[in-house]
């Protein structure tokens, strides 16, 4: 049990509390240690969010699976991470994504009544939770942002990269620096739009400016966009 304790101290939601005083609280409290296994599923996209979840060990995917049946991983929550935090609250408390387990792992999970208990026993861990979320709105926000103003740069990459593919590999000719000019920005800018093509799994980089196209389904998708 204490190394459950010691895992939980790690976590945004006791930040700043002490490992006896963790012990004190939980011990008063009905929460549970949820236990799956790599490949099994947590929650499909669209179940009912009835409590807090925090991942105690192990890995696990947000996947969203998109019109022609092919999932999508979003990214990974690792040890320590609260699953889905926004959405505990509000008019809308639905898992967003399906999560699937990529390494074996432990999720505490502690009912709504019982987490609401605990913030209004102790404002620290309140104030924890506020700041999760609060956080979590602020990086969405940003993102958002960076969204909307990268959106013209967007859609004349994916316009140059449909115009100019053949079997899914092109090339930024005669240089990056020359397109970036063509579409009137700087060459940086153009370079980080790139970038979280390749990070999104969009793209692969093949060679000095040369490209391959990994997913189109997704190309188009974030034209329609």
């Amino acid at each position: 049990m204490n190394e459950i304790y010691n895992k939980l101290m790690q976590t945004t939601l006791f930040n700043g509390i002490a490992l006896d005083e963790i012990e004190k609280k939980l011990s008063a409290r009905k929460y549970k240690i949820k236990k799956y296994k790599k490949g099994e599923t947590v929650a499909f996209r669209g179940d009912e969010i009835d409590g807090l979840y925090i991942n105690i060990k192990g890995e696990v995917n947000p996947e969203m699976m998109k019109h022609s049946g092919e999932t999508r991983k979003i990214g990974n929550l690792d040890e320590g991470e609260i699953i889905a935090s926004a959405f505990i609250f509000g008019k809308k408390f639905e898992f967003p994504v399906d999560l699937i387990v990529e390494k074996d792992c432990e999720i505490f999970y502690i009912s709504k009544e019982e987490l609401m208990e605990l913030m209004i026993d102790d404002k620290k861990i309140l104030k924890n939770f506020l700041d999760e979320i609060s956080n979590k709105a602020q990086f969405l926000s940003t993102k958002v942002w960076n969204a909307f103003n990268n959106k013209s740069i967007n859609e004349k990459l994916i316009n140059y990269i449909l115009k100019n593919e053949k079997n899914g590999e092109f090339l930024f000719k005669p240089s990056l620096k020359d397109v970036a000019n063509l579409f009137g920005v700087a060459r940086p800018s153009l370079s980080r739009v790139i970038g979280e093509f390749v990070d999104e799994g969009i793209l692969e980089r093949t060679g000095r400016s040369k490209y391959r196209v990994l997913d189109m389904d997704m190309l188009e998708e974030k034209r329609e966009f």
